[in-house]
């Protein structure tokens, strides 16, 4: 075989038809056989493309393990895991029929690996080169969701039947991490749509662009000047060389907190899920995790979190979660690096000023959230609770209005001062390069400090000895004044096109649920009022392109600003007068 055979047989052709023919396996009801066959030979393919020599010289091998190694470490995967079932099927440990399925699934996770790691490569490959940084986000998010509804829409996807027009709310709302549903995701969706729905979720929490750098940086493909900095400026590492790491501690910290959390939360639901399976509780425990963690608000269960209300070991999980997606990467690696520090220099580690103006924003949001919940809310839906059931609720109920969208209580039946509360929290939303939406608590952090700056007739803004740049408050300044055009843009069209449900007597909609509808679409929240599956469809678009502008107008914006030009002149100086 040469290097050019060798080359086909690995191009992202291959591995475009290897996916879909995985897709085609799940959501259509096709016969197998035909698409097994087909599968086996794509796998074929890539073990030629490793295993066979690429010329004549001996050493061959060795430096095709080395050049791909992700592939390699697959293919080696694959062979040892034919090696275990031949040799269970030999011995007589498993009978023919379970062989030949655990072969076939062998084969298929095989191609979907292999298959994912060379077109996502190509992505990132094309995404870094030959598109401007200011428009990686907003292109990613589109493609993933325009892949989601495509998914979504095949027949195997849902188990009832359900418009295309739902179908594509659903992909937005699960990719933008919103939450906000107009069909039930555990009963109108099949598992194979509940897979599609957690993917989604998985990729808009970090951000396609995350996966992409990631298989660009450490699954083989080769990066150059340019694409180093579009992936470092998408990524907001400071740079170049903080690349690899930024990207390590995201997939490291993204992967253990949601392992951990759906290990608490089976621990947690096993006992109380007695007539349920494992593998039912297992899905359960992880989809609720991942959705969690990456603030997505979205639930198997009809009633979203409610069954769960007596069950304050649920809501300080996924409290916890929701917190810790929220924080940002990049807060969780300065939390691990002055842990480290404490520890093995027994010394008292000086934390960056972005990490500790996260955690003092968040705690504040957090624990005064939880106060004003549990004193407006003691004797209206907290009641009939314990004092630790309301104090757990209360917990989970303070941090999910900042873009996680899970309630243990009816959000229609919270008094008009909570809902106006959770109102102003969906538009502050998370922190910077967490999992959540909204403006970012720092961006409001940062106008506070501003006003405190001009009371305190400050030229400059200064926190903890450290002076902030203009150059940050003019950004954090733009993305609250956008955030304030898309929203009032939001509620302006929807009360224009629900106007027909607020005329009616026998709706019963008010115009604040649509206020509130708009908000946790921009926040990516997730709660409702009820509204959302009463929704026009054009309601529904409405919706939908607030929840993208939610969650890529704030980091399209971080994004193109990132970087400033250097004027060598000045203007003369005017004065604008103010208040």
């Amino acid at each position: 075989m040469d290097p050019g055979s060798r080359k086909i047989l690995r191009s992202v052709h291959v591995g475009i038809v290897g996916l879909l023919v995985l897709i085609l396996r799940y959501g259509v009801p096709l016969r197998t056989t035909a698409i097994d066959v087909l599968l086996g030979l794509i796998g074929l393919c890539y073990l030629l493309s490793i295993l066979l020599p690429a010329g004549r010289s001996r050493p061959g091998l060795r430096a095709r393990i080395l050049e791909d190694s992700w592939v390699s470490f697959f293919t080696a995967l694959f062979l040892v895991f034919l090696c275990v079932f031949f040799g269970l099927g030999l011995s007589g440990s498993l009978d023919g029929r379970h062989l030949v399925g655990a072969l076939r699934t062998g084969a298929r996770l095989y191609v979907a690996l292999v298959s994912l790691k060379i077109v996502t490569s190509r992505i990132g490959a094309i995404l870094t080169t030959r598109v401007s940084t200011a428009l990686v986000p907003v292109m990613t998010f589109a493609l993933v969701i325009a892949c989601g509804t495509a998914m979504l829409a095949l027949p195997e996807a849902a188990a009832t039947d359900i418009s295309f027009l739902n179908r594509a709310f659903t992909a937005t709302s699960a990719t933008c991490v919103t939450g906000l549903i107009v069909q039930d995701t555990g009963q109108d969706y099949e598992l194979f749509g509940q897979m599609v729905i957690l993917l989604l979720i998985q990729v808009g929490g970090l951000g396609l662009m995350t996966f992409v750098a990631f298989f660009a940086l450490f699954l083989g493909h080769s990066v150059g000047l340019r694409e180093s900095v579009s992936l470092s400026t998408v990524m907001d590492s400071e740079f170049i060389a903080d690349l690899k790491r930024t990207l390590a501690h995201i997939i490291f910290w993204t992967l253990s907190i949601e392992a951990v959390g759906a290990l608490l939360l089976y621990v947690t639901w096993k006992p109380l899920q007695m007539q349920t399976s494992v593998l039912d509780t297992v899905w359960h425990a992880v989809f609720h995790s991942v959705s969690s963690f990456c603030n997505a608000g979205f639930s198997l269960n009809t009633a979203n979190m409610e069954p769960y209300a007596s069950s304050p070991a649920t809501c300080v999980v996924m409290g916890s979660l929701i917190v810790l997606g929220g924080l940002g990467f990049s807060v969780l690696a300065g939390l691990s690096s002055a842990f480290l520090t404490r520890v093995r220099e027994r010394r008292r580690p000086v934390m960056p000023v972005h990490v500790r103006l996260v955690l003092v924003m968040t705690a504040v949001l957090v624990i005064a959230t939880m106060l004003f919940f549990l004193a407006c809310e003691w004797d209206n839906t907290l009641k009939g609770m314990s004092t630790g059931d309301r104090i757990a609720n209360s917990f989970l109920e303070s941090v999910t209005p900042r873009t996680a969208g899970f309630n243990t209580v009816p959000t229609n039946e919270l008094r008009p001062a909570t809902k106006w509360v959770f109102t102003a929290l969906m538009f502050i939303g998370a922190s910077p390069g967490g999992t959540g939406g909204g403006v970012k608590t720092t961006t409001v952090a940062l106008l506070l400090l501003t006003a405190l700056a001009i009371l305190r007739r400050r030229s400059s803004i200064d926190i903890w000895h450290r002076r902030i740049a203009p150059t940050d408050v003019m950004r954090a300044a733009s993305v609250f004044v956008l955030a304030c055009f898309v929203v009032a843009f939001s509620v302006t069209a929807l009360l224009l096109t629900e106007r027909g449900a607020l005329a009616s007597v026998e709706d019963g909609s008010q115009p604040s649920d649509y206020i509130f509808e708009s908000l946790s679409a921009f926040g990516t929240v997730g709660l409702s009022t009820g509204v959302t599956g009463k929704l026009t469809p054009a309601g529904r678009l409405v919706i939908m392109l607030t929840m993208f502008l939610g969650r890529i107008g704030p980091l399209t914006l971080a994004v193109a600003s990132g970087r400033f030009l250097t004027l060598h002149y000045t203007y003369p100086e005017a004065r604008v007068t103010i208040g």
